[in-house]
């Protein structure tokens, strides 16, 4: 019994997988050989590779000719392991089933290009990476062929290089692990000559399995929550609500409970970086999760919460957010002059909208590794941001970051909440205090209720319209907490940017950039556009989430295009075509998803149509819902038109699985996922009540790629802006009744 008792869920599948012929190999694999091969072994359980050598910081060849590739951007399920490869092999001229998938932290090479931080968010992962990819590729395949020229005595014209190859005069060859201890020594090209679109044989091509799947379906992947080292204890926590304190903890009964070891407090004194936030904690260590678990129950942890907050409700937040947009605001945006504008248009039209909070819920919550050894740190987590991993790592031990190394693991999804790292911080500041490596874990409850959510806003429209028809004049005014500029419980990044003058400029203008994302870089064509930002604060915690402005924007701007359109007696697409002049690319897009569902065409009896268009991340995208509704409540999606330009496609199998998976984030947020807030407190604090679509509720879709050879934009974030606004735009037209605030849980309407 007690074996079994013992078990683990991937032990198991590892151990069935073995039963069928596989192999089981044990965690953790110590230290050994390159950084790049080192990640992958010891984080990800690959069977250790022997010999060869790390060509550049992105690739290491083993003697056996097994290709390592070191993924600088987080593999959270996205894909983007897999993509980055595509665009390294391709110039590698490497083979590319049987690679192995790393993710090595802590050099410059592993920096993104468009944010400056070893970080994955902001759909920067493939175009960031685009040109850097390809090039290391070339640059290693050319070493690759100088070592073999040198080996053979010939001049490295002659040679070439195919499938971990490099092939010499009269077809003699050489496996890229035979010369890549001598291939490490060349120097490569600084501007190595790149491959033409004619010339790919993996870039765009169908048909390459992604680099994690076997090890996901065996069981063999390794997440943080799955590390374990030797003399680790496991800690719960209790966070800190809404602007509280710690008041009082039972000591005695926690360790009263079996297998706790030590209860401490975290966050709330030196070296803690909350102290700015005010989020303090108790950690309860144990020899188990479950242990750990029950001592912090038994803990009894109270806090203290300013009265203010105490009283804290929708309604309250709800009138808080619509009194500011009475106010003035602060200018994101001006084209024109609107006051002159709206002054002496022959009509006007307003509406004002509104959105929750909402979390980004990622199946694996979050957690860390932390191991702090007076001299050294070693730490593994599973996070988009191992960039900010290493600043708060070094501010909070007092080492150097050469004394430090972070194992980035794969990650269980991620959608901007492990941008944040103070799961980390907690774990860090723990470890430092009982002298022991930690494993911390968050309970989904804990990690639902007091860490991190998209934030909630309401938006006034308001139109003018001359006396010809056309729209002249829009103003967007957005009322809500600012991510950057929150005094409460926002991210931390804004620390590690402070004095920036992306920090300044928004504390200058009094503009949150990501508050007015997608509503101050609006695609329509107006003559006067004023877009504004009242800053209303609470603390609630909050942060990015994937697609962060945009994902409250789209829906305000769709929904009031669609409103106006129905105003002024135009069809909601000519409207919003009319307005897309002078954008061919997202006029494009427009119109590819109306020709794909036969906008304007016959439906069957009760079936209607809504569309929507939103441009963000430099990728247009449109969707198109035919739906009916049931007596009114239960609505039925029929299908779904997705048209998107996202610059080359570098893999279409992933591609499709994003554009699916946006479906399902679409339909999330559209139909259940909100927070509500009572008495300070999020109520809805695991998935039995903060509810997600179910298999059977997935709605047909079909998606289409406007035919570009630009370079590749983003996608994983523009998926699903546009799904909240084309259905309740679809609602309407099926049954007349508009929709301005989510999600339609709240308004009695449910998805079939």
């Amino acid at each position: 019994m007690t074996a079994l008792t013992n078990i683990t869920r991937r032990t198991f599948v590892a151990t069935a997988a073995a039963a069928g012929g596989g192999i089981v190999f044990g965690l953790p694999f110590p230290k050994a050989g390159s950084r790049v091969a080192q990640a992958a072994f010891r984080d990800m359980n690959y069977a250790p590779v022997s010999g060869g050598a790390e060509i550049n910081a992105y690739v290491h060849v083993a003697a056996d000719n097994t290709i390592t590739f070191g993924c600088p951007s987080t593999e959270m399920g996205q894909g983007s392991g897999t993509s980055l490869f595509m665009m390294f092999a391709e110039e590698f001229e490497c083979a590319f089933e049987g690679a192995i998938l790393a993710q090595p932290t802590g050099r410059d090479e592993y920096v993104q290009p468009l944010i400056g931080l070893q970080l994955t968010g902001g759909s920067t992962a493939t175009p960031g990476f685009w040109g850097p990819m390809r090039k290391a590729g070339a640059q290693a395949r050319h070493m690759m062929i100088q070592a073999a020229a040198k080996q053979w005595g010939v001049d490295a014209s002659e040679c070439s290089a195919a499938n971990s190859h490099v092939i010499g005069p009269s077809g003699k060859s050489i496996t890229y692990g035979e010369i890549a201890e001598a291939a490490a020594g060349e120097t490569p090209p600084e501007e190595p000559t790149l491959k033409t679109p004619a010339e790919w044989k993996v870039i765009g091509k169908e048909g390459y399995n992604r680099l994690d799947s076997h090890i996901k379906v065996t069981g063999r992947a390794q997440y943080s929550s799955d590390v374990v080292i030797p003399g680790m204890v496991y800690g719960a926590i209790r966070m800190a609500p809404f602007g509280g304190s710690v008041k009082s903890y039972d000591e005695a009964a926690a360790k009263a409970s079996p297998g706790v070891q030590d209860v401490i407090v975290v966050g709330a004194a030196a070296p803690a970086l909350f102290l700015d936030n005010n989020v303090p904690a108790v950690i309860v260590t144990a020899d188990s999760t479950w242990a750990a678990e029950q001592g912090a129950k038994a803990a009894k942890v109270q806090f203290d919460q300013p009265a203010e907050w105490a009283n804290l409700s929708d309604a309250s937040i709800s009138k808080t957010l619509h009194d500011g947009l009475e106010e003035e605001g602060s200018q994101a945006r001006a084209d024109g002059d609107y006051g002159a504008g709206i002054g002496a248009a022959a009509d006007t039209f307003s509406a004002t909208y509104e959105v929750p909070y909402m979390s980004h819920s990622p199946l694996e919550t979050m957690n860390a590794v932390a191991d702090f050894r007076g001299d050294s740190l070693e730490c593994w987590m599973s996070t988009q941001d191992p960039g900010a991993g290493y600043i708060v790592a070094e501010m909070i031990s007092g080492l150097p970051k050469e004394s430090i190394y972070i194992h980035q693991t794969l990650t269980g999804g991620g959608f901007g909440r492990r941008v944040e790292v103070e799961y980390l911080e907690y774990a860090i500041e723990a470890s430092m205090a009982i002298k022991k490596p930690i494993k911390l874990t968050y309970s989904r409850e804990e990690d639902m209720a007091n860490h991190f959510h998209r934030p909630t806003y309401a938006a006034k429209m308001t139109a003018g319209i001359d006396g010809d028809g056309n729209v002249t004049s829009w103003q967007h005014k957005i009322s809500g907490p600012g991510i950057w500029l929150s005094p409460y419980r926002s991210s931390r990044m804004k620390n590690l940017f402070a004095g920036s003058d992306f920090i300044n400029g928004q504390i200058e203008s009094g503009v949150d950039f990501h508050s007015a994302q997608g509503a101050k870089d609006i695609g329509y064509d107006f003559e006067n556009i004023d877009v504004r930002f009242v800053q209303k604060d609470f603390p609630v915690p909050i942060v990015f989430l994937r697609g962060v402005g945009n994902t409250q924007n789209a829906f305000f701007i769709e929904s009031f295009i669609d409103e106006l359109a129905d105003h002024m007696g135009e069809d909601p697409y000519e409207l919003r075509k009319k307005l897309l002049h002078k954008e061919p690319r997202m006029l494009a897009t427009l119109d590819l998803a109306a020709e794909k569902a036969n906008w304007g065409g016959s439906l069957p009896k009760g079936h209607a149509q809504g569309i929507a268009f939103h441009n963000s991340f430099d990728s247009p995208w449109a969707d198109v819902v035919t739906l009916s509704v049931r007596g009114g409540k239960r609505v039925n999606i029929h299908n779904i038109h997705r048209a998107v330009d996202c610059g080359l496609v570098v893999n279409p199998d992933q591609w499709d699985a994003q554009v699916q998976a946006g479906v399902v984030w679409g339909l999330a947020h559209t139909f259940t996922t909100g927070h509500s807030v009572n008495a300070g407190q999020l109520q809805e604090q695991n998935f039995d009540t903060y509810k997600l679509p179910r298999i059977g509720q997935m709605a047909p879709y079909e998606v289409h790629a406007v035919p570009t050879k630009n370079d590749p934009t983003g996608i994983g974030e523009p998926v699903f802006h546009t799904m909240a606004p084309a259905i309740t735009n679809a609602i309407f037209a099926a049954t007349g009744k508009r929709i301005r605030s989510l999600p339609l849980n709240k308004h009695g309407m449910s998805l079939a």
